[in-house]
């Protein structure tokens, strides 16, 4: 198991709208000659909540993301038809919901279900992502989920013992130790510098490269990279090949950027100075069918797991 460690640095910048966080990214699509649109997000976070993914500002149906950053204070959020898990980037801080109040750590995740008020309390700096699924209709149990919890278990799955470089642990964090409509949640680490994550190249359309059935899950990456060269920018690339494309099609994501996955192959490759850890988020198109492994590898990649 590889040993979950805090990645890049504590930011915060000035408040910005859902609009100004959206930045397009563009890269060449080798043998077609176009340029592809990627939707990204500026995730760093500012004082307060932060809308970071809405339904005006991406295509996503059901995912939204939000961070709540707290000095010595509170802040409030309400659920309306939608659930949602908070993940703790940075800090501590209590979460009450539904007449239930929760501290929680670096790396812990409260599952908190429809309908809800929730509210945020710190005597200290912290740090919170909100990965929210919306039109949901069943209100399931609120859950805690310690990150310790589930490390060494079934739920932190040691991956890539066919390539070196793509070794890492995928920490399952909402899955089915969490009943819930629509979301699945994790954080995932890599073993090695340099090394190649969620590998091999597969997306959450079970249908394949004929398209996103009912079946499929929308999904969100949010990243956080730091190099040991002094003075560099860390960066990692990100696949954004179409299933139906036999050609791989990277993007650079820069540290605190989150990207919308749902449509393309997604596997992350750093260059050999960069560390990186991601949070991932799933959404089922279909409410209740949550199986995290029901994905479509690349043709010629199947057992490279």
């Amino acid at each position: 198991m590889v040993q979950p460690k805090t990645i890049g640095k504590t930011k915060t910048i000035s408040p910005q709208s859902p609009k100004e966080r959206r930045h397009d990214l563009q890269v060449m699509v080798p043998q077609k000659n176009e340029i592809r649109k990627v939707e990204a997000f500026n995730a760093i976070p500012a004082p307060g909540v932060q809308e970071i993914i809405t339904e005006e500002n991406s295509s996503f149906e059901f995912l939204r993301l939000a961070r709540i950053v707290l000095q010595e204070g509170t802040a409030s959020r309400s659920l309306d038809k939608a659930e949602a898990v908070y993940y703790i980037n940075r800090g501590e801080v209590s979460i009450t919901a539904n007449g239930q109040t929760h501290t929680l750590g670096k790396g812990d995740v409260l599952y908190v279900s429809v309908d809800s008020e929730v509210s945020f309390s710190s005597k200290e700096f912290c740090d919170v992502s909100e990965f929210k699924a919306v039109s949901c209709h069943t209100k399931y149990p609120d859950k805690l989920v310690r990150h310790t919890d589930i490390e060494g278990t079934e739920l932190a799955a040691d991956l890539g013992s066919q390539r070196p470089m793509s070794e890492r642990t995928v920490f399952k964090l909402v899955d089915k130790n969490v009943q819930a409509n629509r979301l699945l949640f994790g954080d995932t680490y890599m073993a090695h510098r340099g090394g190649v994550g969620s590998y091999p190249p597969h997306f959450h359309g079970p249908d394949g490269p004929h398209g996103l059935g009912a079946n499929a899950k929308e999904e969100i990456y949010h990243f956080r990279c730091e190099t040991e060269i002094e003075g560099d920018i860390p960066y990692v690339l990100q696949n954004c090949a179409l299933p139906e494309e036999k050609v791989n099609v990277y993007a650079h994501i820069f540290d605190e950027v989150a990207i919308n996955v749902t449509p393309t192959y997604h596997d992350t490759i750093a260059p050999p100075a960069v560390d990186f850890m991601f949070t991932w988020c799933l959404a089922s198109f279909t409410e209740g069918h949550r199986d995290w492994a029901e994905i479509y590898n690349k043709p010629g990649y199947e057992n490279e797991w």
